[in-house]
């Protein structure tokens, strides 16, 4: 089949603040085919990320190696496994590392997927639209393991990585500038004065705690993590007749995924992505709704050891340290308002004074952020997460 490319729009994407490290571009292709002789458009997203001294981090990690593996070698495995027509995420078309590292994906709008509010965080229906994606993820992700276990090799480590965090300074110091500007925070309220005592001592040994956060750990529940699972990172389509009633999910951004206990993606999701009121009152049954989805998943594809609840309960107690990073690394960011967020760049963050400043602004911009931390400090406190 022969196509003839008539013409191809491109368009930034949504303005500063919304992605950190890549830039993203939308495209519109027109094209003919030889096969069906009509003139047709594809919508496409353009994601590259320029290696500059501040994004140098992103290649130790490997990100773009491993997205392109993720995309080209185990989605559609998956895809296959779950067989029932369940897309994990969009479509790749095209990579290139030259002359600057690039993904081309399907542009999910245009089957009526879209973005929820990061400010506003997920309410109930929208978070367990996720969480059975999740568990049917993850499941799927335990029987591939189970029939090719050299899958495992690109997906040792996330963004947690052993190595990097010992040897890479920025991140750290970046991470103890959030840490303290929280623990300074903390301070301030009546009655927290210990927690911030504790926060300050975490953050004294930030590096070694780091390295715990993301260290396996022996015997633990192992499954495929997104490994960076908040509001941006998932797209939600919508019934046709109540256009509120979120319906499917589909996932991106998958440059962080690693084999490990699914208590890493749960903890992280919730303390970054979910409303108070549902965080307070529901987080058991959102664990529930989770643990059906894999079971389900699991049986259906004849796998022979389906974790218990209990055990999910396990993994994602075991793995509080994972949510509480979420909480103070990623929530603040996620939670920004747009007039507070829209300069935010890995770029602008190497200006030491413009990521002082920004980083105080992250913890007073949203009050769903203070209050989150609020109630998910004194929680953690309570788990003995801190001693």
């Amino acid at each position: 089949m022969r196509v003839d490319i008539k013409k191809i729009i491109f368009a930034e994407s949504n303005g500063g603040g919304e992605n950190y490290c890549s830039k993203i571009y939308r495209a519109k292709a027109l094209y003919r085919s030889s096969k069906r002789q009509l003139d047709e458009e594809l919508a496409l997203i353009v994601k590259s990320i320029a290696i500059t001294p501040a994004t140098k981090f992103l290649e130790e990690l490997a990100v773009y190696l491993r997205e392109k593996i993720f995309y080209f070698d185990v989605l559609g495995r998956l895809e296959v496994l779950i067989g029932d027509g369940a897309k994990f995420g969009p479509r790749c078309f095209y990579t290139t590392r030259e002359p600057i590292q690039t993904i081309v994906f399907d542009d999910l709008t245009q089957y009526g997927y879209k973005l929820a509010s990061r400010q506003n965080g997920l309410d109930e229906e929208h978070c367990m639209v996720i969480l059975q994606k999740l568990g049917k993820f993850h499941a799927t992700s335990m029987v591939l393991m189970e029939k090719d276990p050299t899958v495992r090799e690109h997906f040792t480590s996330g963004m947690l990585d052993e190595h990097y965090i010992r040897t890479n300074e920025r991140f750290i110091d970046f991470m103890t500038l959030q840490l303290r500007t929280l623990a300074d925070v903390v301070a301030k309220w009546p009655g927290y004065e210990s927690i911030a005592m504790k926060l300050h001592r975490h953050c004294d040994n930030i590096k070694e705690n780091l390295v715990i956060t993301g260290q396996p750990k022996p015997g633990e529940i192992t499954v495929l993590n997104h490994g960076d699972l908040w509001v941006n990172n998932f797209m939600y389509k919508y019934d046709a007749e109540k256009p509120t009633k979120p319906i499917d999910a589909i996932f991106l951004d998958f440059q962080n995924s690693f084999f490990g206990s699914p208590g890493c993606d749960i903890n992280f999701f919730l303390n970054s992505s979910v409303q108070l009121d549902v965080l307070v009152n529901r987080r058991d049954f959102l664990v529930r709704t989770y643990y059906e989805a894999l079971h389900e998943s699991l049986e259906h594809m004849h796998y022979a050891h389906v974790p218990t609840l209990h055990d999910i309960e396990m993994e994602i107690r075991a793995r509080e340290l994972y949510g509480f990073f979420s909480s103070y690394a990623f929530l603040p960011m996620v939670a920004m308002r747009k007039e507070d967020s829209y300069d935010n760049s890995i770029e602008a963050m190497t200006n030491q004074e413009f990521a002082r400043k920004k980083v105080q602004l992250m913890f007073s911009s949203n009050p769903r952020t203070t209050d989150t931390l609020r109630f998910a400090l004194r929680r953690f406190d309570e788990l003995g997460i801190f001693d």
